[in-house]
């Protein structure tokens, strides 16, 4: 498990708590056994994804709501749990990973896609309103990463054939970097970063380009 290989690599040992970041009973549950054993929280680093990879029209209802469920409302409720402390001690590190699918499109991945455009548009709305009080906030948008998120999501694993991936080591050590050096916001992947700048400053023409890559990918 990962809790052991962060022993077994020297790391102290970590709390290991079950918890639903979707359900605000267990988020606000999580906090006060974090505080009551840990301590305030300095960085909170909100990762929990949920992915459902398909044609939007026969994606079922409840698979939907439970990516909004994990991926939007999670942050929003593990956010607004830990805050508070922040907020009195007058600082803290809000972490949110988001994903280059917040910036870029993405044929299947629709509503992944949305929830993460969601969250980036919460982090920089929230680094406004924290910055002054001592709060500080990342995003983060990794690109493809090799995790179990491809299997569970049902993405086929072809897709790590045709796009750039990084482990998940890899963007851990990128979401480090930027804690340390208070940076708003990384990509930690130069290939959707160019991507990202070539859709900002040529929308129509990143347009034409993106439909003809999807009619290559997808044979429509």
């Amino acid at each position: 498990s990962l809790r052991e290989k962060i022993i077994a690599d020297g790391g102290l040992p970590p709390m290991v708590v079950e918890c639903d970041v979707g359900d605000p009973q267990q988020a606000a549950a999580l906090k006060v056994r974090v505080e009551s054993e840990w301590g305030a929280v300095d960085v909170l680093v909100n990762n929990a994804g949920r992915g459902a990879y398909g044609p939007f029209a026969e994606m079922a209802p409840e698979q939907l709501e439970a990516v909004v469920q994990t991926n939007l409302l999670g942050v929003i409720y593990c956010t607004r749990a830990f805050l508070p402390r922040m907020l009195e001690r007058g600082k803290g590190h809000l972490v949110f990973v988001s994903s280059v699918l917040a910036e870029l499109p993405s044929p299947e991945h629709a509503v992944y896609g949305a929830t993460k455009s969601a969250v980036s548009g919460l982090a920089e709305n929230l680094d406004y309103e924290l910055g002054p009080k001592g709060i500080e906030v990342t995003l983060v948008e990794p690109g493809l990463v090799r995790s179990e998120f491809a299997a569970v999501s049902g993405t086929p694993l072809v897709r790590f054939e045709q796009v750039p991936s990084k482990s998940p080591e890899e963007v851990a050590r990128a979401i480090i970097g930027a804690v340390e050096a208070g940076r708003s916001k990384i990509v930690p992947d130069a290939l959707a970063q160019l991507g990202i700048k070539f859709r900002r400053h040529f929308p129509r023409l990143a347009r034409f380009f993106f439909k003809r890559a999807f009619r290559r990918i997808y044979g429509s």
